[in-house]
């Protein structure tokens, strides 16, 4: 049995503000035995739909502010325990905190290439029943935190490669072709690879819907490393982040050596606003092939959208320079992760060390416009703006397109009293930025999200849910 801490937090001062009462959740996750477990996922839900959401911390525990009464459901999950949920009734909970104890998760089938079909271990609570435009979804975190997943869900389709065989290349009328045969040919024998080709064509026709039931189908025939791959990756596209999540998992469960499986699921993670965890993953991947440039691009981009320094970075960071020391990106990205560290509280404590990096990034690449970026923001951290300005010119003139080489050049030009500059760098600064939003946007209504139904709930877009 646990109890449930329905605490009011918020006095009421009058019945005018009787509605906007608030009530505190809170608890401690762990294990059968008692320890704390860390990064469980407290999900607070009302009528299907997310009402709060946040991780366990070091301790295990929780907190959860909530106004408006109601009848409620937590829902507890980490990777290698059973989810488990808890209803909870606003205000007539009992006093005291919740203690969740989580009991491991039942250890997979292991698949057999058998004469029998291969059993899908561990079926999924979810299906993919229908799809909606942008203007449904969510997400976590900053606009540059947004970008930053959308750009790790392209990356994670690229280590997909190409498609192959025959149906590269296909115009429309010979894609219809292609996949009138391949439903003939299912239509005999139900072979795994079989749909995973309609699945690519299907991707290809931009019929994602039927794209997604024909992975998911190929993996449920044989959950190889390639099927799970698919599956998840055309799930996190589509912004079905907690199914591309729960997939991707029960790949790298299956598959533990999968370099492109611990990057997705990193992706997936990074998605759902669980910044630390995803890259605990990639830099689990980077130790499966340490001589492999592709989980170190992916931490790269999460140090430099982080605010805050990321677990396990920087130790990553430093072992991709040692392995490619003549990378501008490894160059560039140790230098950003220990920035982010020290830097810009103590200018002093790594600046040479940042600025050795940041040189020998852009001597390798004169036109690195963001390690030249990177450079001034060093300078201009030291009271060296003059050195600032060259170095945010340089960043300017190699990708104009860049808005925060401008805006921080507007920013130095003001301070060296060069007011008309500054004013030409602002209107730079805000022209290009109203242009990306604009073709942001534009592409973000193109992408199909898909529609998520749960066991025993509506259905419900689940684009910004982990």
């Amino acid at each position: 049995m646990v109890t449930l801490a329905c605490v009011l937090v918020v006095p009421i001062a009058n019945a005018q503000e009787a509605a906007e009462r608030s009530w505190k959740i809170e608890g401690r996750v762990e294990e059968a035995g008692g320890s704390p477990i860390q990064g469980a996922s407290v999900r607070l839900e009302r009528s299907g739909a997310i009402a709060q959401q946040i991780t366990s911390d070091s301790e295990g525990k929780f907190l959860i502010v909530v106004s408006g009464e109601g009848a409620y459901l937590l829902r507890i999950k980490k990777a290698g325990f059973q989810e488990k949920t808890q209803p909870i009734d606003i205000p007539s909970g009992n006093p005291g905190p919740l203690v969740v104890k989580l009991a491991s998760a039942k250890p997979q089938v292991p698949s057999s290439k058998s004469s029998e079909s291969m059993q899908f271990s561990d079926s999924t609570d979810f299906t993919v029943a229908g799809i909606t435009d942008w203007t449904a979804a969510g997400g976590h975190g900053s606009d540059v935190n947004l970008r930053t997943s959308e750009a790790l869900a392209k990356d994670t389709r690229g280590l997909g490669g190409e498609t192959s065989g025959d149906d590269a290349g296909l115009d429309s009328q010979n894609l219809m072709r292609r996949r009138d045969q391949l439903q003939k040919m299912l239509a005999s024998v139900d072979r795994a690879d079989l749909h995973r080709q309609l699945g690519d064509i299907d991707e290809q026709m931009n019929d994602s819907l039927a794209a997604v039931h024909q992975y998911e189908r190929a993996a449920q025939l044989d959950p190889s490393e390639q099927n799970y791959f698919a599956w998840a990756t055309e799930l996190l596209l589509h912004r079905a982040i907690q199914p591309a999540a729960e997939v991707f998992q029960k790949g790298a469960s299956a598959h533990p050596h999968s370099e492109r499986m611990l990057a997705g699921l990193g992706a997936a993670f990074y998605a759902s606003g669980l910044y630390a965890q995803a890259a605990e993953r990639v830099c689990t991947a980077s130790d499966l092939n340490p001589a492999d440039i592709t989980p170190y691009l992916f931490l790269g981009k999460m140090v430099q959208a982080s605010s805050q320094p990321l677990p396990c970075t920087e130790e990553k960071l430093a072992r991709f320079l040692r392995e490619h020391p003549e990378n501008a990106f490894a160059n560039y990205y140790l230098a950003v992760a220990l920035w982010k560290r020290t830097g810009e509280s103590q200018p002093g404590a790594t600046s040479k060390q940042v600025e050795q990096l940041l040189r020998k990034s852009v001597s390798i690449d004169p036109k690195f416009a963001e390690a030249h970026l990177q450079l001034g923001i060093a300078y201009a951290a030291s009271g060296e703006i003059t050195t600032a300005v060259t170095e945010f010119e340089r960043a300017r003139d190699a990708d104009p397109d860049l808005a925060e080489a401008h805006f921080r050049l507007a920013q130095a030009y003001k301070k060296l009293n060069q007011p008309e500059k500054a004013r030409q760098e602002f209107a730079a600064y805000e022209r290009i930025q109203n242009t990306k939003a604009a073709a942001i946007e534009q592409q973000r209504r193109e992408i199909q999200q898909f529609v998520v139904v749960y066991k025993d709930k509506p259905p419900e877009s689940r684009a910004h849910t982990p």
